[in-house]
């Protein structure tokens, strides 16, 4: 059986005993106001729009977007992006293996936020649990809040993946606060506002900047 059908047999049977709901190769939408049981796409993407609920949200090949104001107990896709608009809950993790994951104003994560290889991009929202990735690039902006640090994890020894093995890149901006460690496993580049707070760091070097991005991000 291929990868890809591993995992479309494998979401079917979390499907039957969840009593979910799945979706193969067409869109799905959650309509405003509305709430839906948990949702398994393959092929396909996931939308919330404002004020819609659901449980646990997991696509293969497909984004996942919450509107305003909408909320759902996971987050979980792979080659896709996740998207949380303005003031979204998240009641657990939110994680990404390939792709990017945005989480805008007022947005509230009650679980950790991870990539394998992809981007985090937060602008003033709230992570009550960690921040994770192996190589991918994150940036910190706005009143963003992070309870409880940033891991910077090893790659798979067995990979042979040339994205899991590049070295992962940190920028966290002016008025963003990272209680808890910042540590990174095998090193990377941390850039840090001066005008943000941070807790002890380990295994990679600060590097300090002034105004509202490093050097290399201007």
């Amino acid at each position: 059986m291929s990868g890809i059908g591993k995992c479309v047999w494998t979401v079917a049977m979390v499907c039957l005993v969840a009593g979910c709901t799945m979706h193969l190769d067409k869109p799905v939408q959650v309509k405003q106001g509305d709430w839906a049981r948990s949702i398994y796409g393959v092929d396909s993407s996931v939308r919330l729009e404002d004020q819609a609920r659901a449980r646990k949200v997991s696509t293969v090949d497909g984004d996942i977007i919450l509107g305003r104001w909408a909320r759902a107990t996971a987050l979980r896709t792979v080659d896709g992006n996740i998207v949380m608009g303005t003031g979204a809950l998240c009641d657990g993790d939110v994680y990404n293996v390939d792709g990017a994951i945005h989480l805008s104003d007022d947005v509230r994560v009650d679980g950790n936020v991870g990539t394998l290889v992809g981007s985090i991009d937060v602008h003033g929202a709230l992570v009550t649990g960690r921040l994770e990735t192996v190589s991918g690039h994150i940036r910190l902006s706005g009143t963003t809040h992070v309870n409880h640090g940033i891991l910077l994890s090893l790659p798979d020894p067995d990979s042979d993946d040339v994205d899991e093995k590049r070295l992962p890149v940190v920028v966290v901006g002016p008025g963003v606060v990272v209680e808890g460690r910042i540590v990174a496993r095998r090193g990377g580049t941390l850039w840090v506002s001066r005008k943000a707070t941070i807790g002890p760091v380990e295994g990679i070097t600060v590097q300090w900047f002034d105004g509202a991005a490093p050097p290399s991000a201007k």
